[in-house]
């Protein structure tokens, strides 16, 4: 079946079966108001969209970047031609942390504004909320484009600025695996164990 052979025909279907279980649970009577759909369909692109990006933040941090170094100039350059595994890699890093922080913004506004009755987040998810955008800041505007000019999607930089550029673009990114590990913490905290109120 072509559905496992072609993955944005495997990402379709995903997403026509979750479209069916919608349907399903909408049509036996369980319409709820349309704020908490919001916030449900707001929540669960939140974490759609988050574990896509931190899935590739920690492949990128634990797999491919220690990978790289014992490479060499001919085959780093194969790996960086457009189409490849590190660019794919990359367009879905950034886009993933942008859904994220978009997804994550209607989430944290619908509590703001009592969605579900919650009232004002709790500061578990204010803190979380807070690391999330900066880690966001950390791809859209220190690793994205320093990316851009090692990948040679911007053409010009000169070895040593890439060297230059590839160790800022990596603290940005151990900054964002740091990051990640309490961030995931009090957004979970947030909604089952409040740790800060």
């Amino acid at each position: 079946m072509k559905i496992f052979t072609d993955h944005k025909l495997t990402l379709v279907a995903g997403f026509v079966l979750a479209a069916l279980f919608l349907a399903i649970g909408l049509s036996d009577g369980n319409v709820p108001a349309t704020t908490d759909l919001i916030g449900g369909l707001s929540r669960w692109g939140h974490f759609l969209a988050g574990v896509t990006w931190i899935g590739l933040l920690y492949y990128l941090n634990f797999c491919q970047v220690p990978s790289m170094g014992g490479l060499s100039a001919d085959t780093k350059a194969d790996l960086f031609k457009a189409d490849s595994v590190v660019r794919r890699v990359m367009f879905w890093f950034r886009w993933g942390a942008m859904f994220t922080l978009i997804f994550g913004i209607s989430l944290y506004m619908g509590m703001m504004h009592g969605d579900g009755g919650s009232g004002m987040p709790g500061w578990d998810i204010r803190i979380g909320g807070l690391f999330g955008i900066i880690m966001w800041f950390n791809v859209w505007f220190i690793i994205w484009p320093a990316q851009k000019k090692i990948l040679g999607i911007v053409a010009g930089a000169t070895p040593e600025e890439k060297l230059t550029l590839g160790k800022r673009a990596l603290i940005a990114s151990r900054t964002n695996t740091i990051l990640s590990i309490p961030m995931l913490l009090l957004m979970a905290s947030s909604a089952h164990f409040r740790l800060l109120g």
